[in-house]
Formats: structure tokens, sequence, C-alpha cells
């Protein structure tokens, strides 16, 4: 499929249904532009995390396409998939550092799809590579905690740490799912100003799940929002007034700010 050149991903009548029955996701139509922040939106339970795992392959597809960079990667698999998550990296809520390792090899390991195996598991990492995971360890402010154990970082280093390591792959495409979730509010702030700065000075096009409208309003370029699987809201973050709050949250929903 050609795609317009300023389009790097295409979702077409996306649905999800699960063994247990669970119709998670319901005709999701969207593209998505180079350069944007767009943020995913909806109650628990929405679709949101399911979403971005049939973007990158985690979950399969029932039924619709998804096209990235032009190509048609709803059936893709083996080789396939695992260079498709190459260039479609992601960040996860909870980190997944490997603890006792240093923070410097955590970031390293970002590079393992372009490593040969016996020399990744001996932590044979070639001095170019380690340059490049202290250049983005600079890049997200915390290039001094190379050399500790991960798991002596706080929550908001740690997940600074996930994306310098996702940064590893060179992805066209990031997806974070909830980036921010496990995190105090005041550190709220820091990872998303990270974020921003991946999408603004890299080029890096972002796709995040969050929860709080006043983060969306703050970062987001454009937003969509799910609810019980389907959209049912996209458009600009300022257009999101309290009647649009409450179709999306529910009529006893109250907005939480995070400042």
């Amino acid at each position: 499929m050609d795609l317009p050149a300023d389009t790097i991903l295409s979702v077409q009548n996306l649905e999800k249904t699960f063994d247990n029955g669970v119709r998670a996701l319901k005709n999701i139509s969207f593209d998505v532009k180079r350069g944007e922040f767009l943020v995913v939106i909806g109650l628990s339970g929405s679709g949101k995390s399911t979403l971005l795992r049939c973007l990158n392959r985690m979950h399969d597809p029932t039924a619709g396409k998804i096209f990235f960079q032009n190509e048609n990667v709803t059936d893709w698999q083996g080789p396939q998939v695992r260079e498709l998550r190459r260039k479609i990296a992601m960040i996860f809520q909870h980190f997944n550092l490997v603890t006792r390792h240093t923070v410097l090899n955590n970031v390293l390991m970002g590079s393992l799809a372009i490593m040969p195996t016996w020399k990744s598991l001996l932590g044979l990492f070639p001095e170019s590579l380690q340059k490049k995971a202290m250049g983005y360890l600079q890049l997200v402010g915390i290039q001094e905690k190379a050399r500790i154990r991960a798991g002596q970082l706080s929550g908001g280093q740690q997940q600074r740490v996930a994306i310098a390591r996702a940064l590893m792959q060179e992805p066209q495409l990031l997806l974070a799912d909830e980036p921010v979730a496990s995190l105090d509010p005041a550190t709220c702030h820091v990872v998303m100003d990270y974020l921003e700065k991946v999408n603004r000075e890299l080029g890096v096009t972002v796709i995040c799940n969050l929860h709080f409208l006043s983060l969306v309003r703050r970062y987001a370029t454009r937003v969509i929002a799910l609810k019980a699987g389907e959209i049912v809201f996209q458009g600009s973050p300022a257009d999101i007034d309290e009647e649009w709050f409450r179709r999306i949250y529910g009529e006893s929903a109250k907005e939480v700010h995070v400042n």
C-alpha cells in the first residue's frame, strides 16, 4: 500500500478477540504521521495496551491490517517480526530492566538484535556500541549512573534507562505503554520531558498511552480515545472539554491533575 509520504503507520479496521472471547479491539482505524506525539487515552480495560501490543505484533490481530512504512506487517512472522520490533521499540510501565546489571549493560541490551548471540552472552559489546549507549544515557540525563546497578535507581531514573535502551534499536516509532503510571506525580513530567525530547530532537514518532489529561494536554500533538475497545474521539487535546471527558471516562469520573 502506498501511504502518503508523511504517514509512518496506518491501522485499518483492526480487531482483537482473545481466546476467552473478550473482544478487546473493535474496528480500529487511524493513521500516524511521521514526527507525531500521539497519545491514546481511556479507562483501564479500554484496549490501550492491547492496541500497542498489536502494533508491534506482540499480539496477533484477529482481523484488519497494519501498514508500517508502506509495508503490510499484519501477518509477518519469525525474523520479520523481530525486525519490526527493532523499528518499533517499546517501553513499559514496569521498566523491565535487569536490576542486578549495570545501567550501561541494560542500555546495551537494546542492541542485541544486531549483535551475535555469543558476544552478547559474554557481554562483549564493542566500544562503538558503548559510546552510543553513553550518548543515549546523556540524552536522558543519567550518564553519571552508567556504572551502578539498575536496581539502585529510583523509578523515574529506571524509566529513563528504559528509554535509552529502546533508542539503541534506532527505532522509527516508539511505543510507550503507560510510561509514568508507576511513578510519583513529581517524577511524571521528568520522564515525559525526555520522551518529548526524543520526539523533537531525534525525530522519533511516539505513540504513548496515558491516564492523566493534564499530561495529555501538555505533551500530545493529537489524541485518540478508546472506550470498550472502540475509538470514540480523535483530535486535538484542546478539544477534550468537560463534555468529552464525561463521554470518554463516564459521568461519575473526576479529572486528576498532575502538576
